[in-house]
């Protein structure tokens, strides 16, 4: 086994995150059991699962060819803008209309400072904390390429950003601790892809000590049983990668061919289905006025969540055809 299998499977891992995502953000959706209801909230950790093989593929990507820092963002803006502005703008335009908005609200959500100032009708804080780690990302990359003691540099910095949070939640600025509580995953993912570049193999130390993150993990899960951000991000910062080592050592192994083409499909979408996820598909009592017959709200989350994925889908293909025909533009 090789580290190699984090990046084949790379999109069935975006779709299991996805999908993670989607239930979590269903926070009424009663599965009846209540050991189910606690695995669906779970599904806070699929944004750790994005962040980390974000940093996982752009480090393989800038370890196979360096790139100039200004040529190195602006792949990184096309790839993720055109799919925020097509669904920031008329989701923020709504707000405006319906007095949920600033005309500020605009221009603040327009240059990603949304996040920092926390307008009202600000947008998913996702798009501005994944842009930020982007600008630091060749930089952490030429760094850790030249590390000999990458452990310990993953270490120190995942001990600087929960000191940074801890910081920051007493200070009660806890809204900035989304990203900083995700900076921990995204520099184990630029290390995951130096490795991978390296054609590092998965060795039996490797699998004891992953195998002991996840156990760490789930004791801790066991003892501190709340869901508060800081809870569930130390959980999450100890049991992302080999929960995704694990799943891909199945997606390799099992006859799981349709699962994995599903899988595949909604992970190549997952940018565009996240981002209607958090604006549209989160306007549950708008929506409900028109489809939520009988109780458990099961039938509305079915259509909703399909309905999600193919208006994603949709949207991702519409840029791709917009990428085609205006190539000095969106690319």
């Amino acid at each position: 086994m090789k580290y190699s299998l984090l990046s084949k499977y790379r999109s069935q891992l975006m779709g299991v995150a996805m999908l993670a995502v989607m239930l979590y953000h269903a926070w009424d959706l009663d599965l009846g059991l209540g050991a189910l209801n606690d695995w669906r909230r779970l599904g806070f950790g699929g944004v750790d699962v994005f962040v980390t093989l974000s940093g996982m593929g752009l480090a393989i990507s800038l370890a196979s060819r360096e790139r100039e820092y200004g040529e190195f963002m602006a792949r990184r803006a096309k790839r993720i803008l055109p799919a925020y502005f097509a669904v920031m703008l008329p989701y923020t335009l709504c707000l405006l209309i319906v007095g949920r908005a600033e005309l500020s609200t605009f221009i603040w959500n327009s240059t990603l400072l949304n996040y920092w100032v926390r307008c009202p009708g600000s947008f998913n804080w996702y798009v501005s904390g994944i842009m930020l780690l982007y600008l630091l990302t060749p930089p952490a990359v030429r760094l850790l390429r030249r590390c000999r003691y990458r452990v310990l540099a993953l270490l120190a910095v995942t001990a600087a950003a929960f000191a940074a949070s801890q910081a920051l939640m007493h200070d009660d600025w806890w809204y900035h601790l989304d990203i900083l509580y995700r900076v921990p995953g995204f520099a184990v993912g630029i290390v995951l892809g130096l490795w991978i570049a390296e054609d590092r193999r998965f060795t039996f130390w490797d699998g004891l000590v992953w195998a002991a993150l996840l156990i760490a993990g789930a004791v801790y899960r066991h003892l501190r049983v709340g869901h508060s951000y800081a809870q569930l991000a130390y959980m999450f910062t100890l049991t992302t990668v080999p929960a995704c080592l694990a799943l891909a050592w199945l997606f390799d192994r099992l006859p799981l061919g349709f699962a994995r083409r599903a899988l595949a499909f909604v992970g190549e979408n997952s940018l565009e289905i996240y981002l209607l996820n958090v604006s549209f598909f989160s306007e549950r009592d708008f929506l409900r006025r028109f489809f939520d017959p009988g109780p458990g709200h099961y039938i509305y989350y079915i259509v909703s969540f399909a309905l999600n994925i193919l208006l994603g889908w949709g949207l991702h293909k519409t840029i791709e055809r917009l990428r085609r025909l205006t190539p000095g533009v969106i690319q």
